[in-house]
């Protein structure tokens, strides 16, 4: 599906669940602080929500999930091109490329979460070489969602990062269905799946929850 067709199928699912659950525009756009033009073109497919809007939708009708993946399929349609022959592979790492680990903005390792719940990850890094970062992409390792994993994109792009710069990368997220701790690893790839760093950071960068039937919705605060 293109992230066009996506979007209108998101808007759709959007206003039916808000229908089913018997509560007026006028009433979602007062709980959600927008105006109601804004979120009539949301559910008419012509304007991208955010993802607190998602999350609102989901959490408050009692959405499957749906509406997230719909989501995800909206802002990352992109899909894994067939490989090049191996001999046709990139010479990395490139000499002078670097990278170091700054912060988790959001959601600290072992963050406590009830099944479903939709938040935003931020993890900031720092290009400590000498290469500025172009057309770089955050790729997911292994399947991007599961009944005992998070449900994720499958990649997103990384702003470009001038050496010395730091960038935050963002991933928005749904929790496993599942009760447990889970774990999700993201490598920074080019646009064929060929890993920068082959020699570094065989862990990637890592989001680790705890998902507990029942728990309260953790609040999501950045920590600058």
């Amino acid at each position: 599906m293109g992230s066009g067709a996506a979007l209108t199928a998101l808007g759709h699912q959007l206003r039916y669940l808000r229908q089913s659950a018997g509560m007026t525009l006028v009433e979602a756009a007062r709980q959600l602080r927008a105006t109601k033009g804004h979120l009539s073109n949301i559910e008419r497919g012509r304007d991208r929500p955010g993802l607190a809007i998602v999350a609102f939708y989901e959490e408050r009708f009692n959405g499957d999930g749906q509406a997230f993946g719909l989501y995800v399929e909206s802002v990352t349609s992109w899909r894994p091109r067939q490989r090049q022959p191996i001999a046709s592979r990139p010479r990395y790492p490139i000499p002078g490329d670097g990278s170091t680990f700054v912060a988790d903005i959001t959601v600290p390792d072992g963050t406590i979460m009830p099944p479903f719940f939709i938040f935003q990850k931020v993890w900031r890094v720092r290009n400590s070489g000498t290469v500025p970062w172009i057309g770089r992409w955050l790729v997911r390792e292994g399947v991007p969602g599961g009944y005992g994993v998070p449900r994720s994109p499958y990649r997103v792009p990384i702003p470009d990062t001038q050496p010395g710069e730091e960038v935050d990368l963002v991933v928005p997220v749904q929790a496993q269905a599942l009760e447990g701790s889970s774990q999700a690893h993201w490598k920074m790839k080019d646009a064929d799946g060929w890993e920068y760093f082959p020699d570094r950071y065989p862990a990637g960068i890592v989001l680790s929850i705890v998902v507990r039937a029942g728990a309260p919705a953790p609040e999501i605060r950045r920590r600058d």
